[in-house]
């Protein structure tokens, strides 16, 4: 018997259906493998980036987070930025450690806000201003440093009506008062439990004062406080000053129980917002002064930002 025309040929013994199936298969692994390696299934994921960068007006390197919505890197889409201003003794990763991805991540799965990159800069204690001894220059590095660092490095839209700004407690008095200074740079700025003080220092309660100063503040307003060099930079004083407010759009809110008093300072910027005719949103919530109060509230800030950068595009 010859043997050789006993045995069936190999491709006799895989029905047809089967043999397309594993060729498909073979098809598929062998893209998978070709694919580069930013494009593999965890980082196309939301991620948070930690990057090093110089700052001219610190004369320094500084840290900066960024958040990149889940996609970015699997299309050449630009798009809106929330810059997002920690509180006294945080930094670039405190957002990050407080639960604030999470949230962010959902609004976007669910269609609440429409994706957008959130950057956060290191500013130390510095509530974001130039110190009056001219030895820490943060504003200008926000300003000038920053903002040009991040909208240079990702694929950012770089219309003003597409940028906005935040921020927690000392980042919240960030935010509102480089909205007010810069209104040209900020389509929307918002502001959690922001340090708002409804009367001038030298009216505060001795016991009041002394909550609110620091070492840290004494180290941007001055020993005793430089008055002029505070009103150029507190909010609810800068309503007075500053111009071109009604081109911003504008949302603030504090917890009823916030142990600073701050609440207070919140509704005097409303009432003052509101005697100018500048249109905004404002709210006082249960809760307190924190992070645990902010993630009660982060998504309202995130649907106002993204209505406003919606708006802009209909």
């Amino acid at each position: 018997m010859n043997r050789s025309n006993t045995l069936p040929k190999p491709h006799h013994i895989l029905p047809t259906a089967y043999r397309l199936l594993l060729t498909a298969y073979c098809l598929l692994l062998t893209a998978y493998c070709l694919l580069p390696s930013h494009l593999t299934a965890q980082e196309t994921a939301s991620r948070v980036k930690y990057k090093m960068f110089q700052s001219k007006a610190l004369n320094q390197e500084k840290r900066g987070a960024v958040y990149l919505p889940a996609g970015y890197d699997t299309s050449d889409k630009t798009y809106p930025v929330i810059y997002f201003l920690h509180g006294l003794f945080g930094s670039e990763n405190r957002w990050e450690q407080r639960g604030a991805k999470p949230i962010v991540d959902k609004l976007i799965a669910d269609g609440t806000i429409t994706p957008a990159i959130i950057a956060i800069a290191d500013g130390d204690n510095s509530f974001y201003v130039n110190a009056v001894n001219g030895q820490a220059a943060y504003e200008d590095y926000i300003i000038n440093d920053f903002l040009p660092y991040i909208e240079s490095t990702y694929r950012i839209d770089p219309r003003r009506s597409q940028r906005a700004i935040s921020g927690i407690s000392m980042g919240g008095f960030g935010s509102l008062m480089l909205g007010m200074r810069h209104p040209d740079l900020f389509s929307s700025v918002s502001a959690h439990s922001a340090v708002l003080i409804p009367v001038p220092l030298d009216q505060l309660p001795p016991r009041l004062l002394q909550s609110y100063q620091s070492q840290f503040f004494e180290a941007v307003f001055g020993n005793p406080v430089d008055e002029a060099h505070w009103r150029q930079h507190h909010p609810v004083d800068l309503i007075n000053t500053a111009t071109d407010l009604k081109t911003v759009s504008w949302y603030f809110d504090c917890g009823t129980e916030d142990r600073y008093g701050f609440h207070r300072g919140a509704a005097k910027l409303h009432t003052l917002m509101e005697s100018s005719d500048i249109p905004h949103e404002y709210h006082l919530f249960p809760g307190g002064h924190g992070w645990e109060y902010v993630r009660s509230t982060l998504h309202r800030s995130l649907s106002f930002h993204s209505k406003n950068f919606q708006m802009a595009d209909e």
